[in-house]
């Protein structure tokens, strides 16, 4: 069921990404004259970028890690930002004219967080040894959970302040 509803929320994000791409290059192609074509550039620049990202954010973060969490922080950062400064600019300076893109983007977020909620999760039970295919499963498994088993004795404080 995870993997059944992991594959639909990327395919969301992959068909949100076709989409933004199609109309950024129909507009470049032939640019409506009722809409100002600078701030129309930039904003689809700007929105088509950050859906190409969360796309390619949805697939690390489910089926094919493509880079190292370090890397992804930074480029979910700039996805993020990419996204809200496009469509600012766009609610600003085009209105009604991009309610489209928006809705898209919307829907996206929407598919994107629900992956890193998932992913979240995948980490927690990774690290806490509840899944058996961890990342580094292969090296030291053996020594590691026979310390596991038994319990460490924590220091604990009574009432007045001193330790037993």
């Amino acid at each position: 069921m995870r993997t059944g509803s992991l594959i639909l929320l990327v395919l969301v994000d992959f068909v949100v990404a076709v989409m933004m791409v199609i109309t950024a290059t129909a507009f470049v192609v032939s640019p409506d004259p009722a809409v100002k074509a600078g701030p129309m550039y930039v904003v689809l620049a700007l929105t088509t970028g950050s859906a190409l990202l969360m796309f390619v954010m949805a697939l690390n973060a489910s089926f094919v890690p493509l880079m190292s969490p370090q890397r992804a922080r930074d480029v979910r950062l700039v996805m993020w930002t990419m996204g809200a400064t496009g469509i600012v600019t766009g609610v600003l300076t085009l209105g009604a004219d991009v309610e489209g893109i928006v809705m898209r983007l919307f829907v996206a977020v929407l598919a994107f967080v629900f992956i890193r909620v998932q992913e979240a999760r995948l980490d927690r039970a990774r690290r806490s040894g509840q899944l058996g295919h961890a990342p580094s499963a292969g090296r030291g498994r053996a020594g590691s959970t026979g310390s596991r088993s038994t319990p460490q004795a924590k220091a604990r404080q009574r009432r007045g302040g001193r330790n037993r």
